[in-house]
């Protein structure tokens, strides 16, 4: 969505048009937008982005006309208020501060830049002073490389969100307040077993902004005609798979195929290698028979992540479609650290909705 939102921005920009944006940069409590949620915003009542649930959007934009006719930033507080229709809140148990600045092409470009390299985008305010909130925009890099002018503790915190691959806010005790936005290549969802509901788990990865990768050792399963949609298909073993297309902290394994021939050939090309999650498909009786292979032929899977077996959460689907919904929500729990259950059921205090 934010790719979305700067391009609308930069077609406003390219055509001579003054755009506002407004992001939030500090959540205290739940907020139907995460972290680092924006707004694009120029004239004629044009905006793209959101930063609540349409509590807030009206008030966000009339702030950004005042915005670009200063020519200077702003900082806007809302919180949970008790009548929607006569006070301007949230009707969520929360609290947010965004920054509402000019856009310019530097700030821009910081975020759209298609640079490679793992980064940090760095926005610091002053929540404080919201009249004058001095936004200041800054990257910093996986090696540590920064401006000279943002202070080191800065930079340590930014490189903490690097490790996290996630989104914070960290507050110092002068007032002032960086917002950091890891910025990385996507994450990598790598399927072995090109069967029916490997169709719609890429499709739906791709959706959510992973790289997607289907491969299998027979021919005729892994195909460019049956997968469309991956990114690439490959016939292989899974020792070539892995060598070819590589796999790290932020590699996503899922096993299609439960045959001992295929699944001890993918645990045995990993060994050694760092991966972010593996599941396979199969009954609970499957890991048993997994460890004991594994024990014979002196293959540690201590090694991995826990091995999700059977794969995916409990929504008792049956059809290819179901299934990869299944497991690409046990992905997001996984990558979010959460449980996976249903919101109903969680403590208030995990609750991620307004």
């Amino acid at each position: 969505m934010s790719d979305e939102i700067f391009q609308q921005a930069a077609e406003w920009l390219d055509a001579g048009e003054p755009v506002a944006l407004a992001t939030i940069v500090r959540i205290f409590g739940s907020s139907s937008q995460p972290l680092g949620a924006r707004m694009a915003m120029t004239t004629g009542n044009r905006f793209a982005g959101a930063v609540s649930g349409g509590c807030v959007e009206t008030d966000v934009y009339e702030t950004s006309q005042v915005v670009l006719r200063r020519g200077a930033a702003l900082m806007l507080h809302y919180q949970q208020v008790e009548d929607p229709l006569i006070e301007i809140g949230l009707n969520c148990e929360g609290k947010i501060d965004v920054l509402v600045e000019p856009l310019t092409p530097e700030i821009l470009l910081l975020h759209t830049a298609p640079e490679p390299s793992r980064r940090v985008n760095v926005t610091l305010c002053s929540p404080g002073s919201p009249s004058a909130p001095d936004a200041r925009h800054a990257q910093v890099w996986d090696d540590g490389g920064a401006p000279a002018s943002l202070p080191q503790p800065i930079v340590c915190d930014a490189l903490a969100a690097l490790r996290d691959d996630r989104p914070m806010t960290v507050s110092y005790p002068d007032g002032r307040v960086a917002l950091f936005e890891p910025v990385l290549p996507p994450p990598t969802l790598l399927v072995f077993g090109a069967d029916q509901a490997a169709v719609p788990l890429v499709r739906f990865a791709r959706l959510l902004g992973f790289r997607t990768v289907v491969s299998d050792g027979r021919s005729a399963f892994a195909t460019r005609a049956k997968h469309p949609d991956a990114e690439l298909v490959l016939a292989a073993w899974p020792d070539e798979v892995v060598r070819r297309v590589g796999v790290d902290d932020r590699t996503y394994i899922v096993s299609l195929n439960h045959e001992p021939r295929f699944e001890d050939a993918l645990l045995h090309a990993l060994a050694g290698r760092r991966v972010a999650y593996i599941g396979a498909i199969g009954k609970r009786a499957r890991h048993q028979e997994r460890v004991e292979r594994a024990a014979a032929a002196g293959l540690s899977l201590d090694q991995f992540p826990p091995i999700h077996t059977p794969i995916g959460l409990d929504i008792g689907g049956k059809s290819p479609e179901e299934v990869a919904l299944s497991i690409m929500a046990e992905i997001v729990a996984v990558r979010n650290g959460r449980p996976g259950g249903m919101l109903v059921e969680q403590p208030a205090a995990h609750m991620a909705q307004p």
